[in-house]
């Protein structure tokens, strides 16, 4: 059972996120540095953290916070297990504003759309990602947590500055990116409201200037236009990609054993 929120009821809960200027939104990401995300937002400032955040917390949290959890089997049970939950709590000492389920599974090309939002006995609230969006994440892909609250907020809380900390999509070299999610149309989606100015990205990762490559093939065969180019591009991108990312979480998974015997290694050494 869920022991600190002051949420009791899934209308309270979006009355709590009324009560904040902005809601920041703090990926398990390495390119994540708490210190820096806490100094640049205000005061008014409500910090959104989902389960594996012992990933980017050393200490305990001081400010205002949320934690989110996915839900899986119809909400009936969470995705992490219970010394997950035992972790994220410990940042948390004087507890947190609310708990929140999210439900975002797997979907298939035929199957249907839940015919109600859906409730869990487990936690309070539930956001129904597949409900609110239906036919809207690619088929067989399962949306983050991260991206699924995202949108849940932009699209119920327009009014409300929404503020992506760490959301980069890109692997580093300590957490693993599972390739059941498709980073690339998050990726892409989250752009196109970062720039409407929708959200806010902070702190994402140094990334070099790329070449104006679709200018030069417009302009050698004007017969197609930069955004015809664009669309081809875009889609032979993210089978590329949707290949890599599934080789590299092989490969992630193959070298398990080889990362925690350098971990050993290291302690060791250092005693």
């Amino acid at each position: 059972m869920l022991q600190t929120s002051d949420v009791q009821e899934p209308q309270a809960f979006e009355a709590l996120v009324e009560r904040y200027g902005t809601i920041a939104l703090v990926a398990n990401s390495e390119s994540v540095n708490i210190d820096t995300i806490v100094n640049a937002l205000p005061s008014d400032t409500l910090f959104v953290f989902f389960t594996g955040c012992a990933k980017v917390l050393s200490a305990p949290f001081p400010r205002d916070a949320v934690l989110c959890h996915r839900m899986v089997a119809g909400g009936k049970r969470f995705f992490k297990s219970q010394k997950h939950f035992d972790s994220a709590r410990s940042f948390f000492p004087q507890g947190v504003k609310a708990e929140v389920g999210i439900l975002a599974e797997k979907v298939g090309i035929e199957d249907s759309r839940p015919l109600s939002p859906r409730r869990s006995d487990l936690v309070p609230y539930i956001i129904d990602f597949d409900y609110t969006f239906d036919n809207f994440y690619p088929a067989g892909r399962m949306p983050t947590t991260g991206f699924a609250l995202a949108l849940w907020l932009i699209e119920s809380r327009p009014d409300t500055k929404v503020v992506l900390c760490g959301f980069t999509g890109v692997a580093g070299t300590k957490f693993n990116m599972y390739a059941e999610h498709d980073w690339t149309f998050e990726q892409t989606v989250l752009s196109l409201f970062a720039k409407n100015k929708r959200i806010v990205r902070l702190q994402e990762s140094d990334t070099a200037t790329s070449q104006d490559w679709l200018s030069n093939v417009s302009r050698q065969f004007p017969e197609f236009n930069q955004g015809e180019i664009a669309l081809a591009a875009a889609q032979v991108l993210g089978n590329r990609f949707t290949g890599l990312e599934r080789r590299v979480s092989k490969l992630w998974d193959l070298t398990k054993w080889q990362r925690q015997v350098k971990r050993v290694l290291y302690l060791f050494k250092r005693k």
